[in-house]
């Protein structure tokens, strides 16, 4: 008999500013008012030493054996609901993505995919539900422009972006998973939260 994962495990991933942490923190104050148990997986980007440069293959790695630790752990928590910012397919998101950029080589691609497949079929890592945000390109930038405030130099520049935005729909479109789209660039955090919280609970009530 299949040894199943108690808690109902959800990734979130998406165009950045697309509204991905912002949701996770309002559904889990929803969730926990409705009486479920939440525990969320937290970005492990923002562990990364900054010595090792953004959008580089070194810093990848060092993001990918972190979301690895995380996720084996898991399976170990007494939760009805983990909510994971960027995980599992996030990861191999961004091992196919960074070669397409020449950021890394397709070996170094190769290398990591196998990683992540391996720790798939040793520890079942893979999400039970996969919540996809976008949003326009132009969005994501005013997005980011009214969080670190106009003029300041931004990482993520329109033509990255744009490449960005079209293999991640590209990518989840093949993904074999449980997974609801939205895009948010019009919809407020309000309209997103009760349309995924819906999502969510019915799925919970079918498992």
């Amino acid at each position: 008999m299949e040894n199943r994962r108690t808690p109902i495990t959800i990734e979130f991933t998406g165009l950045p500013n697309s509204g991905k942490t912002t949701l996770i923190h309002s559904l889990d104050k929803t969730f926990s008012k409705d009486g479920f148990k939440v525990k969320i997986v937290r970005e492990d980007s923002e562990t990364v030493p900054k010595e090792i440069p953004k959008k580089t293959w070194e810093r990848n790695a060092y993001i990918t054996l972190g979301q690895l630790k995380s996720l084996i752990h898991i399976s170990f928590c007494d939760s009805d609901l983990i909510f994971i910012d960027r995980g599992f397919y996030d990861a191999i998101f961004w091992a196919n993505f960074l070669n397409s950029q020449g950021i890394c080589s397709k070996e170094e691609s190769i290398f990591m995919l196998n990683v992540l497949d391996g720790f798939n079929r040793t520890f079942n890592i893979s999400p039970d539900i996969l919540i996809v945000l976008d949003s326009s390109v132009e969005e994501s930038l005013r997005r980011r422009n009214n969080q670190v405030g106009a003029g300041t130099p931004l990482l993520s520049k329109n033509d990255f972006l744009m490449a960005y935005k079209t293999n991640l729909l590209k990518f989840y479109d093949s993904v074999n998973t449980q997974k609801k789209y939205l895009d948010t660039t019009n919809l407020s955090v309000e309209e997103v939260e009760k349309l995924v919280h819906k999502y969510i609970l019915d799925f919970s009530k079918k498992s």
